[in-house]
């Protein structure tokens, strides 16, 4: 699965709509696409995103996160997923005349197994992307005065801190 992590469209992103596909039937159980959208929603704002009703953010020309989760049933008991999340933002191509449309700038997705009585937590795949979008968010707008000193506000620097233990959590000198 193709990934791009560029962050630089996240930079601007003051606002967006959120627009996720309908769970297949047979995970929906009624309770789980209003986790995922009440789970999607909540991580944004924490991050400081207002989020916008989906269509109000397209008729506006206002980019949205997508968010898609297919799942396959599997004969051994287990349920085989994929999900992804993309930021839809709206581009323009020439020539003359201009067509206007929504294209991926930041996309990221993930691979995985859940047992058939667990699927609440495939979930936790979403957390996790939904995680490193509103990491690579409040990164790109961190922004540095003119003495090379970091400016946040008070919330912001708690998460830029979680974004940079993160990192250091994660980096190695050597490949194992």
């Amino acid at each position: 699965m193709q990934v791009i992590r560029d962050a630089g469209p996240l930079r601007n992103i003051q606002k967006l709509g959120v627009v996720i596909e309908r769970l297949p039937s047979a995970m929906d159980e009624g309770k789980l696409q209003q986790r995922l959208r009440a789970q999607v929603e909540r991580r944004l704002r924490q991050a400081g995103i207002e989020v916008l009703p989906k269509r109000e953010a397209i008729n506006n020309g206002l980019p949205y996160l997508y968010v898609n989760v297919n799942i396959l049933k599997t004969e051994i008991g287990l349920y085989v997923f994929t999900t992804r999340i993309c930021l839809k933002q709206p581009m323009l191509l020439p020539p003359e005349p201009l067509l206007a449309l929504y294209a991926s700038t930041w996309e990221i997705g993930g691979v995985g197994t859940v047992g058939v009585g667990n699927l609440p937590t495939m979930l936790e795949s979403i957390r996790e992307q939904l995680d490193q979008f509103c990491d690579d968010h409040v990164a790109e707008g961190v922004k540095f005065n003119s003495d090379d000193h970091l400016e946040t506000s008070l919330a912001g620097r708690y998460r830029v801190s979680g974004w940079i233990k993160q990192l250091a959590d994660n980096f190695s000198l050597f490949d194992k």
